[in-house]
């Protein structure tokens, strides 16, 4: 099964769910299942909120990181800088 279409509130073919599930309504998908020749539109609806505080990062933005790269990677292994943006 794939997904084709991801749709936000009040784009075109979210009206009616917009309008039965309001701001609780998160997103619209179109899913599409290739061996039973089946389409199938399936929502994401906010169910609870509460606050949070995300966690402190491991690192800090200006640290260099570990950085394990396979055997099979050679395009990286042949990289010597790396730039993170």
């Amino acid at each position: 099964m794939t997904s084709r279409v991801k749709l936000k509130p009040g784009q075109k073919g979210t009206m009616k769910l917009a309008a039965q599930y309001g701001d609780a309504l998160f997103c619209v998908r179109y899913r599409y299942d290739v061996e039973k020749c089946r389409k199938m539109k399936t929502i994401e609806i906010i169910v609870s909120e509460s606050d949070w505080t995300p966690p402190s990062p491991k690192y800090k933005a200006s640290e260099l990181v570990p950085l394990r790269i396979g055997t099979k990677e050679t395009t990286l292994q042949k990289v010597e800088k790396f730039i993170v943006i």
